[in-house]
């Protein structure tokens, strides 16, 4: 042992029996060294120094705190905590920021070899001559995000288009016909240009890798396959969400077209930037991992018993700049793709883990999802943290695949803000929960996503050896099912039965509750979404006391929506305020109870209507059991005043549900609201309800409440406390309303 390390040894002997082995701790700074002690004075430059030092004096009922100063820690590749980093029984492990400094964990390097480029490449337009710049990059890189100042750059991409339609049997999830007016060749880095789109339907969206292309078929075929086949939507779709375009090309020099745009050619080892001034590129980055933190245990795929590591907190802590996720060919995806099991795609990834906290922590500027919880994740705490400029999701908790093994659940996610995300997979959610239960996600407040905001799901095709497309069959666990249970399904599914009674017990995304959540400015880009989104996910989960408001864009659906295969969810104490096409969709066995629906609008942003328009939509039978009671349906909207309050579209009865005890009001048109009641009362519906104004004290973003009178108290409504909703931090009422949302609402449209 040298002098160092004596020298180290004596002062952790020290710090140790001066704390009684209950409490230590060590400081990190990236003016540190680690050849030091880790103290105050003399800290380690490293988490990793830090975590292997937490390693030789970790021992039971000891609370270890490691103290990151405020600067930036390169992380050249994933920071591991496995087994060796777990709290053991009685003790905790915390990584916090020191005092009020703010430390940032990133994987950004920078790139200074730049030179400009003296001649347009084939393919590169005039324009750019004189404006591009090249470095050399390693041939090992293919990163797919670039950064300037810790701000993501636009990768040069196409003109946007709609695919040609291939028929029948030539419609392929790997092939893609391009039209005439968008330039193809075989590009010298063809296996880095990648196809973005929205294959068939307005919910999914997927990145694909080209693998070749053919100039006179006007063919690109795709590394992997894409949810759907690689098809425009269908008319209807693009009608009512104003599509002109569902697909481009990325990462080709051809593409190169403003300032800003970059290019990696890996096969080539060079990288391509139009600067915006023509002078040398500064301050420019790329990431070198996707995932910064990974915790991990150790799975036990084919068993119950995984290993977890316990007990790590993280406090304070920013997480900036990673890489972004690239899907394989044939991954356990759940429903549509939005996800996969085990997924290695968030900047901070929670694997096999109990009661790990991270809490006040900023995920900021990355290319991948914020947080994972996968797999094995057991009474985790995610509280106070702000999640912004993402590429994938804001949070996500996935556990395994449908299938006996239940062990993703009772997590806290509480008090959370999440904007901007999904600004890379475009298909992604505030918060995504596949397979995942008994968690209690409360007073987040989420807004500026391209998608849903919750999403809870799994799959929805247990056709056996007949799976669906973009269902989430691959994710199922049929080593689970018995012999006898695989040929049931098959033989249930080919008589056109889906028998929901028998795989329930396989969805994991049971008695979740969603409480005092507010959300707005949810489906920015994407189509046929809503604000809370639940299917395959399993029963038992209810959604409480939930702010849903100004959702205006044009791919909204409904703002909640349980779809198929969605039973025993249970609406109640939501208020749903200017939102278009719908409050609600329904389809099978779920109830709503005490919610307020007020002025919904027929028509989106640019005016077109939705012919199935109404606040509460029948969207598909059997409803046996269903219970409407005690909602408020009201309307003081000028250029709507004769809403459609409740409506049954398809083959989807009213007749099996219980409606009662509602309350009808049109401030526009009085007569409007008798009538609809009358109607419900003469098909045997809502016999206890009235049509009546339900006097609100004055409606609006942060008063919902009621006057003393108000006859909605009569017939058993009880007042929801908007108060309670959303951050709970003070000062947070009406903050919402000075954030400038993407698009401008005509007047008419939003009063």
């Amino acid at each position: 042992m040298n002098k160092l390390d004596l020298f180290k040894f004596f002062l952790l002997l020290i710090l140790l029996m001066g704390n009684s082995l209950k409490a230590v701790d060590f400081y990190v700074s990236p003016a540190g060294d680690d050849r030091s002690p880790g103290t105050l004075s003399l800290p380690f430059a490293t988490v990793e120094a830090a975590r292997d030092a937490v390693r030789q004096i970790n021992q039971e009922e000891m609370d270890i705190t490691v103290h990151l100063r405020g600067g930036s820690y390169m992380l050249n590749e994933t920071l591991v905590f496995d087994l060796n980093d777990a709290a053991l029984p009685g003790g905790r492990i915390r990584y916090v920021a020191y005092g009020n400094e703010t430390p940032v964990l990133t994987s950004l390097k920078l790139v200074d070899d730049w030179e400009l480029l003296s001649e347009p490449l084939e393919g590169m337009s005039s324009e750019s001559r004189g404006k591009v710049w090249v470095a050399d990059i390693d041939r090992s890189l293919a990163f797919k995000v670039l950064y300037r100042g810790g701000e993501m750059l636009p990768r040069a991409k196409s003109e946007g288009f709609l695919p040609i339609c291939a028929e029948g049997s030539s419609a392929s999830d790997k092939r893609l016909i391009v039209p005439q007016n968008i330039d193809l060749r075989k590009w010298a880095n063809a296996r880095d240009v990648e196809v973005m789109i929205r294959p068939t339907y307005p919910w999914a969206y997927n990145i694909l890798p080209v693998e070749n292309v053919d100039i006179s078929t006007r063919a690109v075929a795709t590394a992997i396959a894409g949810t759907y086949a690689l098809n425009p939507q269908p008319d209807a779709y693009q009608a009512v969400h104003a599509l002109d375009e569902t697909a481009w090309l990325e990462n080709a020099v051809d593409f190169l077209d403003s300032s800003g745009e970059w290019v990696l050619d890996s096969r080539q080892g060079k990288l391509y930037l139009w600067t915006e001034d023509g002078k040398r590129p500064k301050g420019i980055s790329y990431p070198q991992t996707t995932e910064l933190i990974l915790v991990s245990g150790i799975s036990n795929e084919d068993g119950t018993a995984d290993q977890v590591v316990r007990g790590l907190h993280f406090e304070g802590i920013t997480f900036l700049g990673n890489d972004r996720y690239t899907w394989s060919e044939q991954e356990p995806s759940f429903q549509h793709g939005w996800s996969a099991v085990d997924q290695a795609s968030a900047m901070l990834r929670l694997r096999c883990v109990e009661g790990v906290a991270v809490i006040n922590c900023r995920f900021l500027k990355g290319g991948s999802s914020g947080i994972r919880l996968d797999l094995h994740a057991q009474e985790n705490r995610v509280v106070g943290n702000r999640f912004s400029e993402l590429g994938g999701h804001g949070i996500e908790l996935c556990g395994y695949g449908p299938g006996t093994k239940d062990v993703n659940r009772m997590n806290k996610i509480s008090n959370n803000r999440i904007d901007h995300i999904g600004q890379i997979y475009l298909a992604s959610s505030g918060i995504f929960v596949a397979q995942s239960g008994a968690n209690y996600i409360h007073n987040n407040l989420i807004h500026n996503v391209p998608y849903i905001a919750i999403t809870l799901s799994g799959a929805r095709s247990f056709n056996y050896q007949n799976p669906a497309r973009g269902e989430g069959y691959r994710s199922i666990r049929w080593h689970e099912f018995s012999e006898r249970n695989k040929k049931m399904l098959q033989e249930t599914y080919a008589r056109g039965v889906e028998n929901t009674d028998f795989f329930l017990s396989y969805l994991h995304s049971r008695d979740n509750l969603i409480e005092r959540n507010e959300i707005f400015a949810a489906v920015e880009v994407l189509g046929d979404g809503n604000a809370i989104y639940l299917s395959g996910a399993g029963t038992g989960n209810r959604i409480r006391g939930n702010y849903i408001h100004h959702i205006l864009s044009d791919g909204i659906s409904t703002a909640m929506r349980p779809d198929d295969l969605q039973e025993q969810t249970i609406f109640e104490q939501n208020i749903i305020y200017k939102c278009v096409f719908g409050a609600v969709e329904t389809k099978h066995q779920n109830d709503y109870i005490n919610n307020i629906f007020a002025n919904i609008y027929p028509t989106n942003i640019h005016g077109l209507l939705w012919g199935d328009s109404a606040y509460l939509i029948y969207g598909r039978g059997p409803n046996t059991g269903s219970r409407v009671q005690n909602n408020i349906f009201y309307s003081d909207l000028v250029a709507d005043g004769a809403p459609r309050f409740i409506h049954a579209r398809g083959n989807s009865p009213l007749d099996d549900s219980i409606i009662d005890r509602n309350i009808f009001w049109s401030e526009v048109n009085p007569a409007y609201a008798e009538n609809q009641l009358q109607a419900l009362q003469n098909a045997g519906h809502d016999l206890n309800g009235i049509a009546a104004d339900p006097q609100f004290t004055g409606i609006g973003t942060t008063n919902f409440s009621l006057k003393p009178e108000s006859p909605a108290l009569n017939i058993g409504f009880r007042p929801i406390d908007v108060a309670s909703i959303g951050l709970s931090r003070p000062g947070k009422k009406g903050w919402w309303e000075r954030i400038s949302l993407r698009r401008e609402f005509s007047r008419t449209h939003i009063i």
